[in-house]
């Protein structure tokens, strides 16, 4: 919900109260007794990928505070995919700028968490909330971010740059100002014997069997100019089924997005080997489907990184987002990148020249890169480098 000015009056409003005194804050980690913290928000109300770069940070929050409990803060679209993982103690869903906002103060008061992390940029209304919900230590990740300074604990690690790391060695950044450390930064999401056999018996009314060579493809993306071109992916889908009589096709994506994988479903050559779950496979599914998957492409870094988390051997197409920073960073054998390089300058300029600059990743080069990934096992981790 955007109401023009309201994010100005939230900020200054609070700005205000803080020179007033009337907002208490711990202002310095050194001087908090953070053994006695009984409960800690994970706020994540942004992307899809911030809450999985996050996932390597909750098994060390619960090491590092055996008897707290820990609650994720996320973004309604994702919150149901962390409801079962044995390493939250609850999930509270974060509807939206200023969109049920009593209800979810409530629900964090009822959590009772003195200690909020807030490990990527949010909208002005999250760090409000977490104050009203009873956290009193905000603690914020390096990064360019001038709102609420003020009343965040070691304000002197918030630069005026951009942020140069990896958004999962930013976590491990994060955590070990907490004496935190992370030892191990491959995300993980959980998949319990109840999201697999739903998984299963959703394939099998599609007409996917177990044991079938599943290849896996998500044109969509949260930002239309971040697609590669639906040709592409048609012609690329029509290649790779043409390579295997017996290999079939997903086609994931959101609610919006179904009509365009209609149209790759259609276009791919074998439509009765494809299946459209865009808008019908539940996101809470996804993950126990890519274990399923042989292959996976996407030009979305939200869906891939769900790939990179369940192992899933993948190919991420970039010429907009900065692979250094938010694709894979482990098992480069298996989790591949195409970059467009150097990033179109155009994007940085907020003028787009899509779909010349996706264009510029061809459709043989993926099929090459998917062809080596499909004929080969699984190597170890290896350094980063790209297609």
């Amino acid at each position: 919900m955007k109401i023009p000015g309201l994010d100005s009056l939230v900020y200054r409003s609070f700005w205000a109260l803080d020179r007033l005194g009337r907002i208490r804050t711990v202002r310095d980690l050194a001087g908090a007794n953070l053994d006695a913290v009984g409960g800690i928000v994970v706020a994540v109300t942004t992307a899809l990928g911030d809450s999985i770069c996050f996932t390597p940070g909750l098994g060390a929050l619960r090491s590092r505070f055996p008897k707290a409990r820990i609650v994720g803060l996320f973004h309604r679209a994702f919150a149901e995919l962390y409801r079962q993982d044995p390493r939250l103690d609850a999930v509270i869903p974060y509807e939206g700028k200023y969109v049920r906002w009593r209800e979810t103060v409530r629900a964090l008061q009822a959590a009772r968490c003195e200690l909020a992390l807030v490990p990527y940029i949010a909208d002005p209304d999250v760090i409000p909330l977490l104050y009203l919900g009873g956290s009193r230590i905000i603690f914020r990740t390096p990064g360019r971010d001038t709102i609420y300074r003020f009343m965040v604990a070691n304000p002197e690690l918030l630069s005026d740059g951009p942020n140069p790391e990896h958004a999962l060695v930013r976590v491990a950044t994060m955590l070990r100002y907490l004496g935190c450390p992370v030892t191990d930064l491959v995300p993980r999401l959980h998949v319990g014997d109840v999201q697999r056999e739903a998984a299963a018996a959703w394939l099998l009314a599609h007409g996917i069997p177990p044991g079938v060579s599943l290849l896996g493809m998500h044109p969509g993306a949260s930002i239309q100019k971040k697609r590669w071109p639906a040709g592409n992916f048609a012609a690329a889908a029509r290649a790779l089924l043409g390579d295997d009589v017996d290999r079939r096709l997903i086609l994931t994506g959101s609610r919006g997005e179904r009509a365009l994988c209609e149209d790759i479903r259609q276009a791919c050559g074998a439509p009765g080997r494809a299946v459209n779950a865009a808008g019908d496979l539940p996101l809470t599914a996804l993950p126990a489907v890519l274990e399923r998957v042989t292959w996976f492409l996407g030009n979305d870094t939200g869906v891939a990184h769900v790939a990179y988390a369940m192992e899933t051997p993948s190919l991420t197409l970039f010429w907009r987002s900065d692979p250094e920073r938010s694709g894979p960073l482990h098992q480069l054998d298996r989790h591949r990148v195409i970059a467009r390089t150097p990033l179109c300058p155009p994007c940085r300029t907020k003028s787009c020249l899509y779909p010349s600059c996706a264009d510029e990743i061809t459709v043989d080069r993926v099929l090459d890169a998917a062809r080596a990934m499909l004929g080969q096992p699984a190597a170890a981790d290896q350094d980063r480098g790209m297609t």
